[in-house]
């Protein structure tokens, strides 16, 4: 609630601290990182303003921000793909839909995605192939019916 309180301008941002220490202090597992995760999704990030001077010359059309957003988000993530994207923009329908369709078909398409698999993988070791290969189907799936539901709304 602390945190919360915080990200919403009531509390000073100091008081996450209380949060912290009794992490420390009291709760030593919680304070495991996935280094690797957090390094993915910082590369993430640059990547993305490294691709911002590439788009200055290819968005022409507001369609065009749906299908990068989208598409961008199978290759960086939604939430690095939609920060891209909002400067060139001020259609936030379309960015909506393509972040929200992009989360569908890889498993890079959310962070949330990416998370929730490895935390599958650590636990069911014996069929992970099997689960990949139908996440990635089920996913694809529904990203394509996203993107077809886009063109038609």
């Amino acid at each position: 609630m602390l945190v919360v309180g915080c990200v919403l301008g009531l509390l000073p941002l100091y008081w996450t601290l209380v949060v912290v220490l009794y992490a420390v202090a009291f709760d030593k597992k919680s304070l495991k990182i996935d280094f690797l995760l957090l390094a993915t999704f910082v590369a993430f990030f640059l990547l993305t303003d490294n691709v911002r001077t590439i788009l200055d010359a290819v968005i022409r059309h507001p369609d065009h921000i749906f299908l990068i957003t989208a598409l961008g988000s199978q290759l960086v993530s939604n939430v690095p793909a939609t920060l891209l994207m909002s400067g060139y923009t001020n259609d936030w329908q379309a960015l909506l839909w393509g972040a929200s369709v992009g989360g569908f078909g890889s498993l890079v398409g959310s962070l949330a995605n990416l998370i929730a698999y490895r935390l599958y993988i650590d636990q069911a070791r014996q069929d992970a192939g099997r689960f990949t290969v139908m996440f990635l189907l089920a996913g694809g799936v529904a990203f394509l019916l996203g993107v077809l539901l886009y063109s038609f709304i």
